[in-house]
C-alpha cells in the first residue's frame, strides 16, 4: 500500500470558519482520483494553520461534496470523524482522511492542539525556530504525529540529529513534500538542501514522502518518488519505506494516541479495525 498524506487544502481553508468553494473542492477530488489511479491507497486531505486552533475551524468539513472512488473519514453533513485510518476500504477505493497541520511560532500554539485532538486522523506541526522544534520533537506537545518543515524555503534553524532522533523514539515521523522540487530552480535547490538535511539527521529513519500537491498535475507515480531518494543518497528500499511502511506507521501512531488513554487503557477494537488491518483488507481486495 502507498500512502499520500498531504493534498493541501486552500490556504483560506484554514483560517477560522474558512470556506472552500465547489470550484475548489472539485479539483482536489480530482487531485484524490488521480492519486487512486496512480496507486495509492490511502491520501489525507490537508488543513494548515497559523494561530491557536479552534473547534470552529472543523467547519469547513462541513461542504465535503461527494467523491468519487472514495470512503471519507467523516460525515459528509456533519463533518464528525467517523472512523478513519481505522474504517475498511471496498474494492477499487481510496481511503480519505483528515489531517491538521499547525504552524506554530510560539508554545501556546501548540498546547491549542488539545482542543482539535480526536477530529483529525493525523495530527502535524510545521515549526517555525529552533525551540519549537525542539519541542515538536521532545514530545512536550501530545497530539503530533508527523513533524513538517517547509521544504521549499530557507530555515532559519538547523535540523540537528541530536534533537530529530528524539521524535524517532517517541513515534514521530518526519515528512519530505517533494512538490517544491518540481517548482523553479531556485526552489528546488533549497528542496534538495533541506530535505538532505532530514535525511541526515533521521539516517532515512522514519521519514514519510508527501505530495503537498494542490493539483493532479503535480501527483507523481509511487515509484517515481521512490527513484527521487536517490538524489538525496537515500537507498530504494528507505524511499520506498517513506511511501509505505513509514507512512503505514505514522498513522498507527495517531491511531493508538487517539484510542487510548495515557497508551495504558484502550477501547475494545477488533483487529480488522486497525490500520494494520485496513491495509490487509484492501490487499486482498486487489
Amino acid at each position: 500500500m502507498f500512502y499520500d498524506l498531504n493534498i493541501p487544502l486552500p490556504e483560506a481553508a484554514g483560517k477560522a470558519g474558512g470556506h472552500v468553494s465547489s470550484q475548489e473542492w472539485a479539483q482536489i477530488a480530482q487531485t484524490v482520483e488521480q492519486a487512486r489511479v496512480l496507486g495509492y491507497s490511502v491520501v489525507a486531505l490537508n488543513l494548515t494553520l497559523q494561530g491557536k486552533l479552534a473547534p470552529e475551524h472543523l467547519s469547513v468539513w462541513n461542504t465535503t461534496p461527494e467523491f468519487k472512488n472514495a470512503q471519507l473519514s467523516w460525515d459528509r453533513a456533519t463533518g464528525a470523524r467517523v472512523g478513519g485510518a481505522t474504517r475498511s476500504v471496498g474494492r477499487g477505493k481510496i481511503c480519505v482522511l483528515r489531517r491538521l497541520t499547525a504552524v506554530i511560532g510560539d508554545a501556546t500554539q501548540g498546547h491549542s492542539l488539545a482542543s482539535v485532538d480526536g477530529a483529525y486522523d493525523i495530527v502535524a506541526v510545521q515549526p517555525t525556530n529552533d525551540a519549537m522544534l525542539l519541542a515538536a520533537c521532545n514530545g512536550t506537545w501530545d497530539a503530533v504525529d508527523i513533524v513538517a518543515l517547509d521544504m521549499g524555503q530557507r530555515w532559519n534553524f538547523v535540523a540537528k540529529q541530536k534533537v530529530v532522533t528524539q521524535a524517532l523514539a517517541l513515534g514521530v515521523s518526519l515528512e519530505i513534500m517533494y512538490q517544491p522540487a518540481l517548482a523553479g530552480e531556485k526552489t528546488r535547490q533549497q528542496w534538495v538542501s533541506n530535505a538532505a538535511a532530514v535525511v541526515r539527521a533521521t539516517r532515512g529513519r522514519s521519514v514519510i514522502w508527501t505530495s503537498a500537491a494542490r493539483r493532479a498535475l503535480d501527483l507523481r507515480a509511487p515509484y517515481d518518488i521512490a527513484n527521487l531518494g536517490e538524489v538525496l543518497q537515500l537507498n530504494g528500499d528507505l524511499s520506498k519505506r517513506a511511501l509505505a511502511a513509514n507512512a503505514r506507521a505514522a498513522l498507527m501512531h495517531a491511531f493508538t494516541r487517539s484510542s487510548t488513554l495515557r497508551a495504558v487503557i484502550a477501547p475494545k477494537h477488533s483487529a480488522a479495525d486497525e490500520p494494520e488491518g485496513l491495509a490487509k483488507k484492501a490487499r486482498m481486495a486487489s
